[in-house]
């Protein structure tokens, strides 16, 4: 049996490859029993890739059959492949899995075709049972068509809910240690990890708590021996730690950070950047104090000292030396919005007294907020941003932005005509406007966060605080007045700021850096703020 498991990653990415394919690699060749034996085979492509040339390879290492790792950034990808692969090769049997593969969404494809299978929720057993069952189906002694796996049968969609989920997280094989990562991919010095899988948080916009009933982790050795393989052997430079809230278990947190600085002293080697998701309600002053005993200097605040680029500069030079990237997870200040999503919230106070211990600390952030939740004004969503610029000012922290998406298998994808979202049904899913946010607010808005980003989130950051404090209309009016300065300007007809209708996060996050140069920002922010000045002094 021949199966290739097919690994678009995001092209962003500096690691080039999905977790997720090595993760069904090494259970199946761990737990497949079959006298046919098996052979895997993992592709990597770019979600840039083109579509005829991942098709070649498909069909070329002539699989029986093909798994497909499912992801807003590669889901409409995958199914153009899939019908093209069906057009040109032999018989395949197609099997999706991952975040973008729902009951609902399955039902929202074109093609309801008996070669394929959708694995919805956790994906080991399941595939592992799926393929089992092939296996058997030609020796005529198959079981039951195992639950979890839905599929077309007769015109109808056929499927059995799953129960059965892996609760003793060490039973899956370490990705690492095992070698089903080949020595080829550790070039790129990035890696993933995940210490658990659950989280106690259940909000409505998301499904990283994978419908599990309780957080299950891998033991603190597993835990160790993969960050002594990652750091000390292969020497990755940057960790990406997968974890809903790596602080679920704040002591169990602590003990991984500890196992870390024993790593930092006790070799020459020097640690990666770690990124792990917090919220403020699960951690403490101890684990703040034993973060920044991970950083490599005691004093930090680069985006002081370095000079700005016409690029992102965050992990390459305003992050240096801290070690650990605290993402925070803030969402919204709008109590009506944090309520009907089910997420906690957090008063302007308690947000002030913890920040002020993160000051105390010189540990860095980056902290998250979402445009386009249910209830939120463009009013509110803007009040949120002006009550965390001011604990920015002078630090290194991340101010980061994600424009709603509504994820197939949420809770809030059966919300959407409660609250009046409208959203695109192909991935991205990207939310065009709510009950409380027309079309043209929500758009406009996605704007003036793009020109904020493009300078708060660089070495411009204090030139931004100088022209902000001396802005009349405060934020607002200082990106609107930046925003009709850059629309007005010819040379800039051409950017996708000006030319598309929509932007979200991936233009937010890079290519507004390339196209509106540094210096021209300086120019604009210096005149800004002598201009205001001279009003104010001639009133």
């Amino acid at each position: 049996m021949r199966l290739i498991l097919l690994s678009i990653y995001p092209s962003e990415t500096m690691a080039r490859y999905l977790l997720s394919s090595y993760i069904l690699k090494a259970y199946l060749y761990s737990y497949f029993k079959s006298d046919k034996g098996l052979s895997i085979e993992v592709l990597n492509f770019s979600n840039t890739s083109d579509i005829s040339t991942i098709c070649e390879t498909i069909i070329e290492s002539n699989p029986d059959y093909v798994g497909y790792s499912c992801y807003i950034w590669n889901i409409e990808k995958i199914l153009k492949i899939i019908k093209q692969v069906r057009k040109k090769s032999k018989p395949i049997l197609h099997i999706l899995g991952g975040p973008e593969i729902s009951l609902k969404r399955i039902l929202s494809f074109q093609n309801s075709s008996p070669d394929s299978y959708y694995v919805i929720g956790e994906g080991e057993r399941k595939l592992l049972l799926l393929l089992s069952y092939f296996d058997e189906k030609y020796n005529d002694s198959a079981e039951e068509f195992p639950r979890g796996v839905a599929h077309w049968k007769e015109g109808s969609l056929y499927y059995r809910a799953s129960g059965d989920s892996i609760t003793n997280l060490d039973e899956i094989p370490s990705v690492y240690i095992s070698g089903a990562i080949g020595d080829s991919l550790y070039a790129r010095q990035q890696a993933f990890m995940e210490t658990q899988r659950g989280c106690k948080l259940r909000c409505k916009y998301c499904v990283y708590h994978k419908n599990l009933q309780s957080i299950d982790y891998y033991s603190l050795e597993r835990v160790f021996a993969e960050l002594e393989h990652l750091i000390v052997k292969k020497q990755v430079k940057a960790l990406r730690i997968f974890d809903a809230i790596f602080t679920s278990d704040i002591q169990r947190a602590k003990s991984i950070i500890r196992y870390l600085q024993q790593l930092k002293s006790s070799t020459n080697i020097r640690l990666p950047f770690i990124y792990w998701e917090l919220t403020c309600r699960h951690i403490d002053e101890e684990f703040m104090k034993l973060t920044a005993d991970l950083k490599y200097r005691e004093s930090i605040c680069n985006s002081e000292e370095i000079a700005p680029r016409n690029r992102p500069q965050l992990y390459t030079e305003m992050l240096k030396d801290y070690t650990a990237i605290n993402c925070v997870g803030i969402q919204s200040f709008c109590k009506e919005a944090l309520k009907a999503v089910g997420r906690p919230l957090i008063t302007a106070a308690k947000f002030k007294s913890f920040m002020n211990n993160v000051k105390r600390y010189n540990i860095v952030l980056k902290l998250d907020l979402i445009l386009g939740l249910p209830f939120e004004t463009y009013e509110s969503y803007f009040e949120g941003i002006e009550l965390i610029l001011p604990f920015l000012k002078s630090t290194d922290h991340i101010l980061n932005i994600h424009r709603q998406q509504i994820l197939p298998g949420s809770d809030m994808e059966t919300l959407c005509d409660t609250y009046g979202i409208r959203y695109s049904l192909e991935a991205p899913h990207i939310v065009f406007s709510t009950q409380c946010l027309s079309e043209d607010e929500l758009n406009h808005a996605s704007k003036l966060t793009a020109v904020l980003l493009r300078v708060l989130n660089s070495p411009l950051r204090h030139i931004f605080f100088s022209a902000e404090e001396n802005a009349e209309g405060g934020l607002l009016g200082l990106l609107e007045d930046l925003w009709y300065k850059i629309n007005t300007q010819g040379e800039f007809a051409q950017t996708g700021l000006i030319r598309n209708e929509l932007v979200d996060d991936e233009y937010w996050n890079d290519g507004i850096f390339r196209e509106i140069p540094s210096e021209w920002l300086i120019e604009f922010f210096e005149g800004h703020g002598m201009r205001k000045k001279y009003v104010r002094l001639q009133h």
